[in-house]
């Protein structure tokens, strides 16, 4: 496996569900399963939407934890409450607040209407991590490690070129390990 690069086992960008910054989440998630429908047998469902601006660069990824935050946006997500902390705010008085504010207060067909409406940009996580498509991926997995990174971007010499998947990568792990047992 070492000689594996991240370019051997990445999604290219094109094989990837892609949308524009102003899309809606509904526009996601339709691209999201359009996007199924033309993977092989051997890759693993997408578990996101990359977020592309104007120039089609990504600048982020709508993932399923994202679309669920976006049923209640009110709710105080984990970055509000990590600035909560470093502004010195108790851990007593923060746990209060979460406790005031409603969890998933409502009907789930109004919340899912409401999502439908909200732009990608709003909902994603913003990407910034990413790996060079000739990294090993031994390289990958470290720093997929470090960071507990469901995904890596791969970048080309001047642009993103792909996407790396957790899913993928233990696929190949996971091949190595039943191989060595062979020996």
């Amino acid at each position: 496996m070492e000689t594996k690069k991240v370019r051997d086992v990445m999604l290219s960008l094109d094989e990837y569900a892609t949308v524009a910054s102003g899309c809606t989440i509904l526009e996601a998630l339709v691209a999201l399963n359009k996007a199924q429908l033309g993977l092989t047998y051997d890759r693993h469902q997408h578990r996101a939407v990359l977020v592309l601006n104007d120039s089609g660069t990504v600048i982020g990824k709508l993932t399923h934890w994202s679309v669920l935050c976006s049923l209640e946006p009110e709710l105080l997500r984990g970055e509000d409450l990590a600035l909560l902390d470093r502004a010195g705010l108790s851990a007593e008085f923060i746990g209060r607040l979460t406790h005031l504010t409603p969890m998933f207060g409502g009907d789930l067909d109004r919340m899912c209407r409401a999502a439908a409406h909200v732009r990608v940009e709003d909902a994603m996580i913003p990407v910034t991590e990413s790996i060079s498509e000739n990294a090993s991926l031994s390289e990958a997995i470290r720093q997929m490690v470090v960071l507990h990174a469901q995904s890596l971007l791969v970048h080309g010499q001047w642009k993103v070129v792909g996407i790396l998947r957790l899913s993928d990568v233990f696929e190949e792990v996971a091949d190595c390990i039943r191989e060595s047992d062979a020996e």
